[in-house]
């Protein structure tokens, strides 16, 4: 694994670790300018409204994972994919919520930065896609 590499695998467990913390502060330091986060029929979202939302999950977070990265680099951007598991407590009673993610990185003055996050439903053991219901 290459130093790139390295530290673009590292970004993506500390976003992950950020938002299960809901720490909004240490996540807005990871986005780029003009950030926008996407989900398919889902309206954009930029930085504001993707934080808000962050900070709107409700129940308490009991963990955010990021698992199966693949990481594609060309230059000063970066692709980085794979499956998201978080689990959060809701009335007493573990969810659950696993879906697929494609980040665009970019590398301004040295520092990896999201620029682009799409969030995909995961797939179904039937292979089918799950029904997205956020």
């Amino acid at each position: 694994m290459g130093d790139d590499d390295a530290r673009l695998t590292a970004a993506s467990h500390d976003i992950a670790s950020a938002i299960a913390r809901r720490d909004i502060t240490a996540l807005a330091g990871f986005l780029a300018p003009r950030f926008v986060y996407r989900t398919p029929g889902g309206e954009a979202l930029e930085a504001e409204g993707f934080l808000e939302n962050v900070r709107q999950i409700p129940g308490e977070i009991l963990f955010v994972r990021v698992e199966r990265l693949e990481i594609d680099i060309e230059g000063d951007a970066a692709i980085v994919s794979g499956m998201q598991h978080a689990q959060v407590r809701m009335d007493g009673a573990a969810v659950d919520d696993v879906r697929s993610f494609v980040d665009f990185f970019v590398r301004l003055g040295g520092r990896w930065v999201l620029r682009a996050a799409v969030g995909l439903p995961a797939a179904a053991p039937d292979g089918t896609r799950a029904t997205d219901e956020s």
